[in-house]
């Protein structure tokens, strides 16, 4: 479906993730209901709803009993492709304010965490329709909902999350990949010497891990200084 990006698009998107309008929810509650709207935020922006076994109809929907884990609290975990860790969104709700703390968080990062606060009443104004079974003007200002949790949760907290491991270059292969064809012959014959069966640098040529010696790499460092100075003097 197209990008949230209003009231219309917000009501497609809960829909998907509950489909039975506020009223399918466990314990209907504008609480839950500014939460999952959050969440729904978080998704049309990449994140993924991390759910035991990975089952669900749709990636809108959350994991199971996620309004009722907690009291007053909601709480959601995603991956994200290119990071490394869980990133948490943790919503809490202020009865006696009527204020909702949205936080994210990167877990096993505790630095890497943001806050916003956000008026209940601002964005599920009458109570009454959350017996509906259908999302239709449940919410309202979402316009303004959804650039604040783009500046102030979402983009921070992904500028400061740790990246995931690239298995390819740490193995060497798209590094060798990348340079092939473009080295001078002294570092081609360098790359045979350090792998001279020819398969993918740090790979070992195909025939498992190796080891080049020590000695061998400090006499080739030596060579090549000795051929260096020689060819100034002549010049």
């Amino acid at each position: 479906m197209p990008s949230i990006g209003s009231v219309q698009k917000m009501e497609e998107a809960l829909s998907l993730a509950e489909p039975q309008g506020p009223s399918g929810l466990i314990e209907p509650d504008a609480g839950a209901v500014l939460a999952l709207a959050c969440h729904c935020v978080m998704v049309d922006n990449g994140f993924v709803c991390m759910r035991p076994n990975g089952d669900a109809s749709s990636k809108w929907m959350p994991q199971p009993r996620w309004s009722v884990e907690l009291k007053d609290e909601w709480v959601f975990r995603y991956s994200m492709p290119g990071k490394r860790n869980t990133l948490v969104l943790h919503c809490s709700l202020q009865r006696a304010s009527g204020r909702m703390l949205a936080h994210t968080i990167e877990a096993g990062n505790e630095r890497n965490s943001h806050l916003l606060g956000l008026l209940l009443e601002k964005y599920v104004p009458d109570a009454s329709k959350l017996s509906s079974k259908s999302w239709e003007g449940v919410l309202q200002h979402m316009d303004a909902l959804i650039p604040m949790m783009q500046q102030h949760l979402l983009s921070p907290l992904l500028e400061a999350a740790e990246d995931a491991i690239n298995t390819a270059c740490s193995s060497g292969e798209a590094w060798a990949a990348g340079n092939a064809g473009a080295r001078s012959p002294a570092s081609r014959w360098l790359a045979y010497i350090m792998n001279p069966l020819g398969g993918p640098e740090g790979a070992g040529g195909g025939s498992g891990s190796y080891v080049v010696p020590a000695v061998l790499l400090t006499g080739v460092a030596v060579a090549a200084v000795a051929v260096y100075y020689a060819r100034r003097r002549h010049q």
